[in-house]
């Protein structure tokens, strides 16, 4: 019943417009992977850890916890699908 009412569904749009492929980055590059290297290091970083990584990044402590918790939501993700 709700189908009738999704647009992009009815109407997807072409692929000149838009590909379904295009990522967008809310982080420097520099950041990404400098919070990379210490996801490898320590997925879980504890609140101190936190505190100096957002201090080097410029981000503040939520933003960093944020990151590593989409991070980890997504490696297990892939891990999934992989199965």
């Amino acid at each position: 019943p709700v189908d009738k009412y999704r647009v992009r569904k009815k109407f997807p749009l072409p692929p000149t417009i838009w590909d379904g492929e295009q990522k967008t980055h809310c982080f420097k590059e520099r950041t990404r992977s400098l919070l990379r290297e210490w996801y490898l290091q320590d997925p879980y970083p504890n609140p101190t850890k936190k505190r100096e990584l957002a201090k080097a990044t410029g981000l503040n402590p939520t933003q960093v916890g944020n990151w590593f918790k989409n991070r980890r939501q997504r490696d297990r993700a892939a891990a999934a699908k992989n199965r």
